[in-house]
Protein backbone atom coordinates (compact mmCIF):
# COMPACT_ATOMS: atom_id res chain seq x y z
CA UNK A 1 0.00 0.00 0.00
CA UNK A 2 1.37 3.40 -0.92
CA UNK A 3 1.31 6.41 1.39
CA UNK A 4 -1.30 8.15 -0.78
CA UNK A 5 -3.58 5.09 -0.68
CA UNK A 6 -3.18 4.87 3.11
CA UNK A 7 -4.19 8.52 3.54
CA UNK A 8 -7.12 8.07 1.14
CA UNK A 9 -8.48 5.09 3.09
CA UNK A 10 -8.04 6.89 6.42
CA UNK A 11 -9.85 9.97 5.10
CA UNK A 12 -12.78 7.87 3.90
CA UNK A 13 -12.83 6.08 7.24
CA UNK A 14 -13.11 9.42 9.01
CA UNK A 15 -15.91 10.56 6.74
CA UNK A 16 -17.83 7.28 7.19
CA UNK A 17 -17.82 6.85 3.40
CA UNK A 18 -15.66 3.71 3.16
CA UNK A 19 -16.97 0.74 1.23
CA UNK A 20 -16.82 -2.71 2.91
CA UNK A 21 -13.88 -3.57 0.64
CA UNK A 22 -11.99 -0.42 1.68
CA UNK A 23 -12.65 -1.10 5.37
CA UNK A 24 -11.34 -4.64 4.91
CA UNK A 25 -8.27 -3.36 3.05
CA UNK A 26 -7.47 -0.91 5.86
CA UNK A 27 -7.96 -3.55 8.56
CA UNK A 28 -5.73 -6.00 6.71
CA UNK A 29 -3.08 -3.27 6.51
CA UNK A 30 -3.24 -2.74 10.29
CA UNK A 31 -2.93 -6.49 10.88
CA UNK A 32 0.31 -6.60 8.90
CA UNK A 33 1.62 -3.23 10.10
CA UNK A 34 0.18 -2.61 13.61
CA UNK A 35 2.52 0.30 14.26
CA UNK A 36 0.32 2.48 12.04
CA UNK A 37 -2.84 1.86 14.06
CA UNK A 38 -1.87 4.96 16.04
CA UNK A 39 -3.20 6.91 13.07
CA UNK A 40 -6.57 5.20 13.43
CA UNK A 41 -6.65 6.08 17.13
CA UNK A 42 -6.12 9.70 16.16
CA UNK A 43 -8.97 9.71 13.65
CA UNK A 44 -11.23 7.90 16.12
CA UNK A 45 -10.67 10.79 18.50
CA UNK A 46 -11.73 13.19 15.79
CA UNK A 47 -14.85 11.29 14.81
CA UNK A 48 -16.02 10.97 18.42
CA UNK A 49 -15.22 14.57 19.25
CA UNK A 50 -18.74 15.77 18.49
CA UNK A 51 -20.13 13.36 21.09
CA UNK A 52 -17.85 14.72 23.82
CA UNK A 53 -18.99 18.32 23.83
CA UNK A 54 -18.33 18.86 27.53
CA UNK A 55 -14.85 17.43 27.73
CA UNK A 56 -11.54 19.19 27.78
CA UNK A 57 -10.38 17.11 24.80
CA UNK A 58 -13.10 18.62 22.64
CA UNK A 59 -12.13 22.14 23.61
CA UNK A 60 -8.47 21.54 22.85
CA UNK A 61 -9.29 19.79 19.58
CA UNK A 62 -11.66 22.55 18.50
CA UNK A 63 -9.02 25.15 19.26
CA UNK A 64 -6.32 23.37 17.26
CA UNK A 65 -8.56 22.63 14.28
CA UNK A 66 -9.93 26.16 14.20
CA UNK A 67 -6.41 27.54 14.31
CA UNK A 68 -5.40 25.46 11.31
CA UNK A 69 -8.52 26.49 9.46
CA UNK A 70 -7.66 30.18 9.96
CA UNK A 71 -4.38 29.49 8.19
CA UNK A 72 -6.31 27.82 5.37
CA UNK A 73 -8.65 30.83 5.10
CA UNK A 74 -5.70 33.10 4.36
CA UNK A 75 -5.18 31.19 1.14
CA UNK A 76 -8.85 30.84 0.24
CA UNK A 77 -8.56 33.37 -2.58
CA UNK A 78 -7.00 30.66 -4.72
CA UNK A 79 -9.52 28.02 -3.70
CA UNK A 80 -12.80 27.68 -5.63
CA UNK A 81 -15.81 28.57 -3.42
CA UNK A 82 -18.11 25.80 -2.26
CA UNK A 83 -21.68 26.45 -3.29
CA UNK A 84 -24.83 25.22 -1.59
CA UNK A 85 -23.04 23.31 1.16
CA UNK A 86 -25.34 20.77 2.74
CA UNK A 87 -23.40 20.29 5.97
CA UNK A 88 -22.83 22.57 8.90
CA UNK A 89 -19.97 25.00 8.19
CA UNK A 90 -18.19 24.36 11.47
CA UNK A 91 -18.25 20.60 10.95
CA UNK A 92 -16.99 21.00 7.39
CA UNK A 93 -14.12 23.21 8.49
CA UNK A 94 -13.08 20.71 11.13
CA UNK A 95 -13.14 17.81 8.69
CA UNK A 96 -10.94 19.65 6.21
CA UNK A 97 -8.50 20.58 8.94
CA UNK A 98 -8.60 17.06 10.31
CA UNK A 99 -7.75 15.56 6.94
CA UNK A 100 -4.85 17.96 6.61
CA UNK A 101 -3.64 17.02 10.07
CA UNK A 102 -3.98 13.38 9.20
CA UNK A 103 -1.96 13.84 6.04
CA UNK A 104 0.83 15.55 7.93
CA UNK A 105 0.89 12.90 10.66
CA UNK A 106 0.76 10.10 8.11
CA UNK A 107 3.75 11.56 6.31
CA UNK A 108 5.64 11.74 9.58
CA UNK A 109 4.78 8.13 10.43
CA UNK A 110 5.96 6.91 7.04
CA UNK A 111 9.20 8.90 7.16
CA UNK A 112 10.33 8.00 10.65
CA UNK A 113 9.85 4.25 10.31
CA UNK A 114 13.12 2.40 9.83
CA UNK A 115 13.12 0.27 6.68
CA UNK A 116 13.27 -3.50 7.10
CA UNK A 117 12.68 -6.52 4.84
CA UNK A 118 9.02 -6.81 5.86
CA UNK A 119 8.08 -3.13 5.54
CA UNK A 120 9.37 -1.45 2.39
CA UNK A 121 6.04 -0.69 0.77
CA UNK A 122 6.76 3.05 0.90
CA UNK A 123 9.86 2.69 -1.21
CA UNK A 124 9.50 3.83 -4.81
CA UNK A 125 11.37 0.73 -5.96
CA UNK A 126 9.05 -1.77 -4.28
CA UNK A 127 5.76 -3.29 -5.38
CA UNK A 128 3.19 -4.04 -2.68
CA UNK A 129 0.49 -6.52 -3.74
CA UNK A 130 -2.54 -7.36 -1.60
CA UNK A 131 -4.96 -10.12 -2.64
CA UNK A 132 -8.43 -9.57 -1.14
CA UNK A 133 -10.51 -12.37 0.33
CA UNK A 134 -12.33 -14.41 -2.30
CA UNK A 135 -9.55 -13.92 -4.88
CA UNK A 136 -6.22 -15.42 -5.98
CA UNK A 137 -3.57 -13.73 -8.09
CA UNK A 138 -0.68 -14.84 -10.29
CA UNK A 139 2.47 -12.78 -10.81
CA UNK A 140 5.49 -12.99 -13.08
CA UNK A 141 8.46 -11.43 -11.30
CA UNK A 142 11.26 -9.52 -13.09
CA UNK A 143 13.57 -12.56 -13.00
CA UNK A 144 11.01 -14.92 -14.54
CA UNK A 145 9.86 -16.44 -11.24
CA UNK A 146 6.15 -17.25 -11.13
CA UNK A 147 4.15 -16.68 -7.95
CA UNK A 148 0.54 -17.57 -7.20
CA UNK A 149 -0.89 -15.80 -4.15
CA UNK A 150 -3.82 -17.06 -2.11
CA UNK A 151 -6.62 -14.89 -0.72
CA UNK A 152 -5.71 -12.50 2.10
CA UNK A 153 -2.02 -12.44 1.17
CA UNK A 154 0.35 -9.49 1.00
CA UNK A 155 3.44 -9.76 -1.22
CA UNK A 156 6.28 -7.24 -1.48
CA UNK A 157 8.98 -7.40 -4.15
CA UNK A 158 11.29 -4.99 -6.00
CA UNK A 159 10.56 -3.74 -9.49
CA UNK A 160 14.14 -4.73 -10.33
CA UNK A 161 16.14 -7.34 -8.41
CA UNK A 162 19.68 -6.48 -7.34
CA UNK A 163 22.73 -8.06 -8.93
CA UNK A 164 23.49 -10.00 -5.74
CA UNK A 165 20.19 -11.55 -4.64
CA UNK A 166 16.42 -11.72 -5.13
CA UNK A 167 14.54 -10.89 -1.93
CA UNK A 168 10.75 -10.85 -1.46
CA UNK A 169 8.41 -10.69 1.57
CA UNK A 170 5.25 -12.75 2.05
CA UNK A 171 2.47 -12.38 4.61
CA UNK A 172 -0.06 -15.05 3.73
CA UNK A 173 0.21 -17.97 1.31
CA UNK A 174 2.06 -18.28 -1.96
CA UNK A 175 3.26 -20.93 -4.40
CA UNK A 176 6.64 -20.20 -6.01
CA UNK A 177 8.20 -21.54 -9.19
CA UNK A 178 11.61 -19.93 -8.93
CA UNK A 179 13.66 -19.17 -12.03
CA UNK A 180 17.15 -20.64 -11.72
CA UNK A 181 20.01 -18.21 -11.18
CA UNK A 182 23.04 -19.68 -9.41
CA UNK A 183 24.57 -16.23 -8.93
CA UNK A 184 21.51 -14.69 -7.26
CA UNK A 185 19.78 -16.81 -4.60
CA UNK A 186 16.05 -16.27 -4.19
CA UNK A 187 14.91 -15.45 -0.64
CA UNK A 188 11.39 -15.38 0.82
CA UNK A 189 10.98 -13.60 4.17
CA UNK A 190 8.01 -14.23 6.46
CA UNK A 191 7.35 -13.24 10.08
CA UNK A 192 8.73 -16.51 11.47
CA UNK A 193 11.09 -17.92 8.86
CA UNK A 194 13.21 -17.16 5.80
CA UNK A 195 13.63 -19.44 2.79
CA UNK A 196 16.66 -19.45 0.50
CA UNK A 197 16.56 -21.19 -2.90
CA UNK A 198 18.33 -21.26 -6.26
CA UNK A 199 15.61 -22.75 -8.42
CA UNK A 200 12.69 -24.82 -7.24
CA UNK A 201 8.91 -25.08 -6.66
CA UNK A 202 7.45 -24.78 -3.18
CA UNK A 203 4.45 -23.53 -1.21
CA UNK A 204 4.55 -21.27 1.86
CA UNK A 205 1.60 -20.64 4.15
CA UNK A 206 2.38 -17.92 6.68
CA UNK A 207 -0.76 -16.00 7.63
CA UNK A 208 -0.33 -13.87 10.74
CA UNK A 209 -3.73 -15.04 12.02
CA UNK A 210 -2.95 -18.78 11.73
CA UNK A 211 -1.44 -20.88 14.51
CA UNK A 212 0.90 -22.72 12.14
CA UNK A 213 3.30 -21.85 9.33
CA UNK A 214 3.74 -24.51 6.67
CA UNK A 215 6.24 -25.01 3.86
CA UNK A 216 5.99 -27.80 1.28
CA UNK A 217 8.72 -28.52 -1.26
CA UNK A 218 7.74 -30.03 -4.61
CA UNK A 219 11.07 -29.94 -6.44
CA UNK A 220 14.64 -28.75 -5.99
CA UNK A 221 16.09 -27.89 -2.59
CA UNK A 222 15.56 -25.07 -0.13
CA UNK A 223 17.23 -23.87 3.04
CA UNK A 224 14.94 -22.62 5.80
CA UNK A 225 16.09 -20.37 8.61
CA UNK A 226 14.04 -19.69 11.76
CA UNK A 227 13.93 -16.00 12.64
CA UNK A 228 14.02 -16.61 16.40
CA UNK A 229 16.75 -19.27 16.07
CA UNK A 230 19.30 -17.80 13.62
CA UNK A 231 21.74 -20.59 14.41
CA UNK A 232 19.26 -23.19 13.13
CA UNK A 233 19.17 -24.07 9.42
CA UNK A 234 16.84 -26.70 7.93
CA UNK A 235 17.51 -28.15 4.48
CA UNK A 236 14.38 -29.48 2.76
CA UNK A 237 14.15 -31.92 -0.10
CA UNK A 238 11.25 -32.81 -2.44
CA UNK A 239 8.09 -34.23 -0.88
CA UNK A 240 8.90 -32.79 2.53
CA UNK A 241 6.72 -30.58 4.69
CA UNK A 242 7.93 -28.24 7.44
CA UNK A 243 5.44 -27.08 10.10
CA UNK A 244 6.16 -24.35 12.66
CA UNK A 245 4.00 -23.85 15.74
CA UNK A 246 4.24 -21.51 18.72
CA UNK A 247 4.15 -23.27 22.07
CA UNK A 248 4.97 -21.65 25.39
CA UNK A 249 6.40 -18.57 23.64
CA UNK A 250 8.87 -20.78 21.74
CA UNK A 251 8.80 -21.85 18.11
CA UNK A 252 8.74 -25.59 17.52
CA UNK A 253 9.06 -27.27 14.14
CA UNK A 254 8.34 -30.64 12.58
CA UNK A 255 9.78 -31.97 9.33
CA UNK A 256 7.89 -34.84 7.70
CA UNK A 257 7.97 -36.74 4.41
CA UNK A 258 4.78 -36.82 2.32
CA UNK A 259 4.15 -39.91 0.20
CA UNK A 260 2.41 -38.05 -2.64
CA UNK A 261 2.35 -34.40 -3.70
CA UNK A 262 -0.47 -34.45 -6.23
CA UNK A 263 -1.74 -30.88 -6.27
CA UNK A 264 -5.33 -32.07 -6.59
CA UNK A 265 -5.23 -34.26 -3.48
CA UNK A 266 -2.84 -32.79 -0.91
CA UNK A 267 -4.68 -30.41 1.40
CA UNK A 268 -1.83 -27.93 1.77
CA UNK A 269 -1.62 -27.14 -1.95
CA UNK A 270 -5.14 -27.99 -3.11
CA UNK A 271 -5.88 -24.25 -3.35
CA UNK A 272 -3.76 -24.18 -6.51
CA UNK A 273 -6.60 -26.17 -8.15
CA UNK A 274 -9.24 -23.94 -6.56
CA UNK A 275 -10.03 -26.56 -3.92
CA UNK A 276 -10.35 -26.62 -0.15
CA UNK A 277 -9.32 -29.92 1.40
CA UNK A 278 -9.70 -30.58 5.13
CA UNK A 279 -8.45 -33.72 6.84
CA UNK A 280 -9.44 -33.95 10.49
CA UNK A 281 -8.77 -30.24 11.09
CA UNK A 282 -10.32 -28.25 13.93
CA UNK A 283 -13.26 -26.05 12.94
CA UNK A 284 -11.40 -22.92 14.08
CA UNK A 285 -8.67 -23.41 11.46
CA UNK A 286 -11.15 -24.50 8.80
CA UNK A 287 -13.15 -21.30 9.36
CA UNK A 288 -10.15 -19.14 8.49
CA UNK A 289 -9.79 -20.83 5.11
CA UNK A 290 -13.53 -20.48 4.48
CA UNK A 291 -13.30 -16.76 5.31
CA UNK A 292 -10.57 -16.22 2.74
CA UNK A 293 -12.24 -18.36 0.09
CA UNK A 294 -15.71 -16.83 0.34
CA UNK A 295 -14.84 -13.32 1.59
CA UNK A 296 -16.84 -13.53 4.81
CA UNK A 297 -16.29 -13.22 8.55
CA UNK A 298 -17.09 -16.23 10.74
CA UNK A 299 -18.03 -15.73 14.38
CA UNK A 300 -18.26 -18.67 16.80
CA UNK A 301 -20.99 -18.09 19.35
CA UNK A 302 -19.92 -21.23 21.18
CA UNK A 303 -16.24 -21.91 21.92
CA UNK A 304 -16.74 -25.68 21.90
CA UNK A 305 -17.49 -25.56 18.17
CA UNK A 306 -13.96 -24.38 17.43
CA UNK A 307 -12.56 -27.73 18.55
CA UNK A 308 -14.82 -29.87 16.34
CA UNK A 309 -12.89 -31.87 13.74
CA UNK A 310 -13.74 -31.34 10.07
CA UNK A 311 -12.95 -33.38 6.95
CA UNK A 312 -14.09 -32.68 3.39
CA UNK A 313 -13.27 -31.47 -0.12
CA UNK A 314 -14.82 -28.36 -1.68
CA UNK A 315 -14.27 -26.90 -5.12
CA UNK A 316 -17.28 -25.45 -6.91
CA UNK A 317 -19.62 -25.40 -3.92
CA UNK A 318 -21.14 -22.15 -2.71
CA UNK A 319 -20.67 -21.01 0.88
CA UNK A 320 -24.12 -22.31 1.83
CA UNK A 321 -23.42 -25.67 0.18
CA UNK A 322 -20.08 -25.98 1.99
CA UNK A 323 -21.65 -25.22 5.36
CA UNK A 324 -24.50 -27.66 4.68
CA UNK A 325 -21.96 -30.37 3.88
CA UNK A 326 -20.07 -29.73 7.13
CA UNK A 327 -23.36 -29.88 9.06
CA UNK A 328 -23.76 -33.49 7.93
CA UNK A 329 -20.94 -34.53 10.26
CA UNK A 330 -20.89 -31.69 12.78
CA UNK A 331 -23.88 -30.57 14.81
CA UNK A 332 -24.27 -26.80 14.50
CA UNK A 333 -26.52 -24.15 13.05
CA UNK A 334 -25.70 -20.84 11.41
CA UNK A 335 -27.25 -17.56 10.44
CA UNK A 336 -25.98 -14.93 8.04
CA UNK A 337 -26.02 -11.18 8.54
CA UNK A 338 -24.50 -9.56 5.47
CA UNK A 339 -20.89 -10.66 5.27
CA UNK A 340 -20.84 -12.21 8.76
CA UNK A 341 -21.66 -15.87 9.48
CA UNK A 342 -22.64 -16.72 13.06
CA UNK A 343 -22.13 -20.34 14.15
CA UNK A 344 -23.77 -21.85 17.23
CA UNK A 345 -24.69 -25.23 18.69
CA UNK A 346 -28.03 -26.78 17.81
Amino acid sequence: MTESRFIELMAKNMGKSSTPEEIRELEEFFIHFPEYRKMQNFTDALTTEEKQSDTLMKKDLDKNLDKIWKEIKREESIVAPIEEAKIRPLVFLKWVAAVLLMGILAAVFFLVQKPDPSNRFASSGMQNIYVPFGKVRELLLPDGTRVKLNAGSTFIYPKIFSTENRVVTLKGEGFFEVAKDANRPFQVHTDKLSIKVLGTAFNVKAYSTDKKIETILLSGKIQVGLNDKPEKSIVMRPNEKLTLTNKNAATEYQLEVLSDLNKDEVAEIAWLSNKLVFTNECFDEVSKQIERRFDVKIVFENEALKKERISGVFKDESLEQALSFIKMTTSFKYRRDGGVIFLSLR
